[in-house]
């Protein structure tokens, strides 16, 4: 005897889309309700009309699906909720776009509900759609990921003297701590004060607050040759999204 169906709900992004079968497409999307899912959507290559035009990239949408033991979901309908359309205008926009989709699929692989993952996604879509240098909304991304996924890293002091304040810090990435001036060789990657606070910042951020911060081009550079390092050497690979540009800082 077959299992209970269930009818989930959720907000979501698409994510990819591959065909499956002569009709049929598996889809995986970032839900807030249960974090990354992958479903079939019946039919939905036979017919754009079977959900309205709405499994696209940088929509967000309202998705409903069906669940039983041992089967994959099916789709049963997608809503276009908010469209951010206008980041397809840009061509590095759209790479962004698609690297925070990457991102936080990868960061957050595990079903249950991801409301704060979710809403810090969408705040970065809003900011890309409003303009937002992408490479800013980027940064402010990885920060915010990484510090709701627990990794850090401990900004809070130098970790061999507990000085909080330096002009200078030096940042190892293998041990995700810092150094002050007085404390380090020439080890890990050079930081000013400035683009300490700032990622302290970036870290302590809500959804709600992080598009409001402004990261000047100086620090922006700073924080372009550490996070992605830092995110590499926790994950063990660069992200497909940017291509050359997640390595910058590699090692």
């Amino acid at each position: 005897m077959g299992g209970t169906r269930s009818f989930r709900s959720s907000r979501a992004f698409l994510v990819r889309t591959a065909d499956m079968g002569e009709t049929d497409r598996r889809l995986t999307f970032f839900t807030e309700a249960d974090g990354a899912l992958t479903a079939v959507a019946k039919a939905a290559r036979r017919s754009r009309k079977r959900f309205g035009g709405a499994l696209q990239k940088y929509f967000l949408l309202d998705v409903v699906w069906t669940e039983e033991p041992k089967r994959m979901p099916i789709l049963t309908s997608a809503s276009i909720v908010v469209s951010f359309w206008e980041i397809v205008a840009n061509w590095e926009r759209v790479r962004y776009a698609d690297y925070l989709l990457e991102l936080v699929s990868s960061l957050f692989p595990q079903s249950g509900p991801k409301s704060k993952a979710f809403a810090f996604l969408l705040a970065g879509f809003r900011s890309l759609s409003a303009g937002e240098p992408p490479v800013s909304v980027g940064r402010k991304a990885e920060a915010a990921f990484l510090a709701l996924g627990g990794w850090g890293p401990d900004l809070s002091a130098c970790r061999r003297c507990g000085r909080e304040e330096s002009r200078s810090f030096r940042f190892v990435v293998s041990e995700g701590r810092l150094y002050c001036g007085a404390c380090t060789g020439k080890a890990g990657s050079l930081l000013s004060l400035g683009a300490v606070r700032t990622w302290r910042a970036l870290q302590a951020s809500s959804p709600a607050t992080v598009g409001r911060i402004r990261i000047p081009e100086s620090i922006l550079e700073e924080l372009q040759n550490v996070i992605p390092k830092y995110l590499m050497w926790n994950f063990g690979r660069s992200f497909r999204s940017l291509g050359d540009d997640s390595t910058v800082g590699k090692p």
